[in-house]
């Protein structure tokens, strides 16, 4: 009876032993695991110290942007001081915050992670950035288009004038023409070619008004309605002419169809711009300037409970 006493306290004792050196085991393995983290916390966060430096840069280039004055400028009456800001913020997004932006992202690119709960959190950075990423060239995007938009009805409103210089200028040398019975025959051939040729753009311009399309717009002026003028001014320049007022009355009517041919060129680009500024809606973006400034709180947040840990 005592042997088997003494049998029973020995194996307890022999328990108890083992699960103190258990207990202790696992005390010790939490410890390490803590200090672990603690120490790939404090490495992750010594490496992002010159990514976030990086970062404030990028945020100050956005900022003296002044994003808040873009809808401002962009308004129906557009003056030569809108261009001009225009104009520089499209330069300042260009040689200061895109070139910083790839300094920003070759830093962060150079952060090594092996923790995977330290790794879940700068994946929540990575993400960040690239929202960042992308908003900088959507409002580089929507400002370069628009300040091209400027520039192409600059152009058009150009060739307009010049149209109405040649038509002018035609309309001049056809009263002298008309008025000389020398030139009567001359003349007479040239404004029935003219009459002709208006009619048959008249009906070429409706057709391309009645076109819908963008991409059939640009078609149909490439296809039809540039060739068919090209081939005016071929007629023109066939034509017999000695008399002196009507030889200048048809040079000043080829140069209202050269006119034409840069005037639809012109049209054909500020189409495809037009097309392209519908695809980004500036007021979305401009509300996204406000929301990007504080994208990275999720981040800091999750930083902040992984090291309470």
């Amino acid at each position: 009876m005592m042997h088997c006493l003494g049998i029973i306290v020995v194996a307890r004792s022999r328990y108890m032993k083992i699960k103190i050196y258990v207990l202790l085991l696992v005390s010790v393995l939490l410890t390490a695991c803590g200090s672990s983290l603690k120490s790939d916390i404090n490495d992750y966060k010594s490496q992002m110290k010159d990514v976030q430096l990086e970062e404030k840069k990028l945020v100050q280039y956005i900022d003296d942007l002044q994003l808040d004055q873009v809808d401002q400028l962009i308004g129906s009456e557009i003056t030569d001081q809108k261009k001009q800001k225009l104009k520089e913020k499209e330069q300042e997004i260009e040689s200061k915050v895109l070139p910083q932006l790839k300094v920003y992202e070759k830093k962060m690119n150079k952060v090594q992670v092996n923790n995977p709960e330290v790794k879940e959190v700068h994946n929540l950075y990575i993400s960040n950035f690239d929202e960042k990423k992308g908003f900088i060239h959507d409002i580089h995007q929507y400002i370069k288009l628009y300040n091209d938009s400027i520039e192409s009805n600059d152009e058009i409103l150009g060739y307009t004038k010049i149209f109405e210089k040649n038509k002018e200028t035609s309309e001049n040398y056809a009263e002298l023409a008309a008025e000389n019975p020398a030139e009567t025959n001359d003349y007479n051939k040239l404004t029935s070619v003219i009459s002709r040729n208006n009619e048959e753009l008249k009906t070429k311009v409706e057709e391309l008004m009645n076109t819908s399309e963008t991409s059939q717009r640009i078609g149909y002026i490439d296809d039809k309605l540039i060739p068919m003028i090209n081939s005016h001014i071929k007629t023109l320049n066939q034509m017999h002419i000695n008399a002196l007022h009507t030889s200048h009355m048809r040079q000043a009517q080829i140069e209202i169809y050269y006119s034409l041919i840069n005037y639809y060129k012109e049209r054909k680009n500020a189409m495809k711009i037009e097309e392209q500024l519908q695809k980004l809606p500036v007021q979305s973006i401009l509300t996204r300037a406000k929301s990007i400034k504080t994208v990275d709180d999720k981040y800091y947040q999750a930083l902040k409970k992984l090291e309470e840990r």
